[in-house]
């Protein structure tokens, strides 16, 4: 509950200031402005990208009073300074699978909750690249924003490497491949691996977006539609090796028992993919691994976790503190990158 006599406009005038110095910045077009329990309001998030935003509410967790669709319009008046002209509202529920697997459809809806229709894909500007963004194309858009300062520890990390070996870079559970495409555009040769025919697509798209090949053609970015581990054990077979690997996977995972695909779970697994990863490094390559996995992101539990997996303390590599739009749920999230060899 917001503290007596306290409005959620007021909450969230009071959250964009703090994040005024990341906005006038113009590092990036998209970043988190109000941030749940941490900003003043359990259960209630809002995320701009360009001149959309996103409401994100999830179920049982705001107070009672609290009307999503009125408090759009709401969200749409104290942000339209920045440029905003459609918020888009994303329930989350309790338990997403008594939905049967479909989505509620205020989540595909091209209408927004509050202003006028956006086109169904647009590009944001973060760093040095561009990324596209679909806000009502389901629950996701498209980008992690709380990775933004991490992938430009990526860009900058593809940049140390010089002419005529560029840097190659390994990107599990790629999403939309934002963190291939930090790399690339720093020069790395990228291969993405997801089991998202979609996602990988949308991927390569990024690429294009910022003037890449994402073509087998050109051959120096590559996409890998297979389980994480399943394309371990390729890469161990065709003696791959990476000079970072990335492995930023989701708490949970389905298997598939006809692809040999057993079910994953950050919490038991994780140990064992921060191993078979640190396998593929090249002599003094670095891995980053990072979870939102609540049981990892407590104490030092992540760093327990890659300890168990290489049987000895790595040499950790500096990473950016949270962004700024972050830095109150910092505990909710957790990433560590080291060297093993």
């Amino acid at each position: 509950m917001p503290p007596p006599g306290v409005d959620f406009r007021q909450l969230i005038t009071a959250a964009v200031a703090r994040r005024q110095p990341l906005i006038a910045s113009g590092v990036t077009q998209a970043s988190r402005v109000f941030s749940g329990q941490a900003d003043g309001m359990d259960g209630i998030y809002i995320d701009v990208y360009g001149e959309g935003a996103t409401l994100i509410v999830y179920e049982g967790r705001p107070p009672r009073s609290f009307e999503p669709e009125r408090e759009a319009s709401v969200v749409l008046d104290l942000l339209r300074p920045l440029g905003v002209r459609a918020v888009y509202l994303k329930p989350f529920a309790k338990d997403r699978s008594r939905l049967g697997g479909e989505l509620p459809a205020i989540a595909t809806d091209p209408n927004p909750s509050a202003g006028e229709p956006l086109p169904d894909s647009f590009l944001i500007r973060e760093h040095a690249w561009q990324l596209e963004i679909r806000l009502y194309d389901g629950l996701s858009t498209g980008l992690f924003l709380d990775q933004r300062d991490n992938r430009k520890f990526v860009h900058d990390f593809a940049k140390r490497f010089k002419a005529p070996r560029p840097a190659e870079v390994l990107n599990t559970f790629a999403y939309t491949c934002a963190f291939s495409v930090a790399a690339a555009v720093g020069g790395a040769g990228t291969t993405s691996v997801d089991v998202s025919p979609r996602y990988l697509d949308w991927g390569k798209r990024n690429l294009a977006h910022n003037g890449i090949d994402p073509s087998p053609e050109h051959g120096r970015h590559r996409f890998a539609r297979m389980d994480t581990f399943e394309f371990f054990a390729y890469a161990r077979r065709k003696g791959l090796r990476y000079d970072l690997i990335l492995l930023d996977p989701p708490s949970f995972g389905s298997g598939n028992k006809k692809k040999g695909i057993r079910p994953w779970s950050a919490e038991s697994d994780y140990a064992r993919l921060v191993r078979e990863a640190a396998e593929l490094l090249n002599p003094r390559g670095v891995l980053f691994a990072s979870t939102n996995t609540q049981a990892l992101c407590r104490g030092n539990e992540l760093d327990r976790q890659i300890i168990k997996a290489l049987g000895r303390e790595p040499r950790w590599v500096e990473l950016p503190p949270p962004p700024i739009d972050f830095t109150r749920e910092a505990n909710r999230f957790a990433a560590r990158a080291f060297s093993v060899k």
